[in-house]
């Protein structure tokens, strides 16, 4: 057994009260537990540390380290951040800037291997949707922003789905859609809780989902129809949007080659034109000094 409720439920009767105590404890909050040293989880208990050891051995295990590392297991992901940050602050501006770079580079280099065929597919879904959603919260919302800036002009009816107004607005917009629709969701670690949900209330109502995340651990990839995996490594921050905003350049580039004439671009080009900057030499202020 290595899931923690598991071994505190099979051992539960063995337990002491004061072990109990804590056994509750751990059952209740697994996320501060496994983030907590043996003198957290005993002041959080109102027991001694020896009460945590003699607890921890009833569970069959060597010591409060081993505890401690099945606790983190169930979190790892969530943690992981934790621990880049601790890792960074030992480490020299140098190397910091060094290893941001490098990760940079091989998050666009995981782009090389993406299915022309894949990307075809997504933009005529895109274009041939009567409405298409685009779902994301927080950094990803401000991705899915930036993409449905881009992808705005080919589509009938684009939604940027970012939280604007309340969920309860996302639901009733979510609810409206079906299955002539699309729905694009990206979430990334951490993962959000709000675009799984959304995600299932889109399924509820027939909407075909397509999710970009990060990787088949991700909670998408059980609940799309579909599911674009985008590099999203850091080794600082909890993860990297970078190829995901490549990705999108990529899909506008491919609508605009494939769904912009070039007499649409004209006329779009002569309608932006006044607001456009134009490097064009002034009049001199007075006429005189040109002579």
């Amino acid at each position: 057994m290595t899931d923690l409720r598991q071994i505190i439920e099979a051992h539960w009767a063995d337990l002491t009260p004061n072990q109990q105590r804590v056994g509750d404890y751990a059952l209740s909050n697994p996320f501060l537990v496994a983030t907590m040293g043996i003198e957290d989880l005993a002041e959080a208990t109102s027991v001694s540390a020896a009460t945590i050891t003699r607890f921890v051995r009833q569970l069959g295990l060597r010591n409060y380290a081993e505890f401690r590392a099945i606790a983190v297991r169930r979190y790892q992901d969530l943690l992981r951040p934790i621990e880049n940050v601790s890792r960074a602050q030992e480490a020299s501006s140098a190397e910091v800037i060094g290893s941001a770079l490098a990760s940079a580079r091989a998050n666009l280099e995981g782009l090389a291997d993406l299915p022309v065929a894949r990307c075809e597919a997504l933009a005529d879904r895109m274009v041939a949707a009567t409405q298409v959603g685009l779902l994301g919260f927080g950094s990803s919302a401000r991705c899915m922003t930036y993409f449905h800036g881009l992808a705005e002009p080919f589509l009938r009816n684009p939604l940027l789905l970012d939280g604007t107004g309340g969920h309860e607005r996302m639901a009733r917009l979510i609810g409206r859609m079906g299955p002539r629709d699309l729905l694009i969701a990206m979430t990334l670690p951490r993962y959000s809780v709000a675009t799984v949900e959304f995600v299932r209330v889109a399924r509820g109502s027939g909407v075909p989902c397509i999710g970009i995340t990060d990787g088949p651990q991700s909670p998408l990839c059980a609940l799309c129809d579909d599911t674009i995996l985008l590099p999203a490594g850091h080794p600082v921050l909890n993860s990297s949007a970078l190829s995901s905003f490549a990705f999108f350049e990529t899909i506008a580039a491919l609508l605009t080659a494939r769904y912009q004439s070039t007499s649409d671009a004209t006329a779009m080009t002569r309608l932006i034109f006044p607001y456009l900057y134009k490097d064009e030499p002034s009049s001199p202020a007075n006429p005189k000094e040109q002579q």
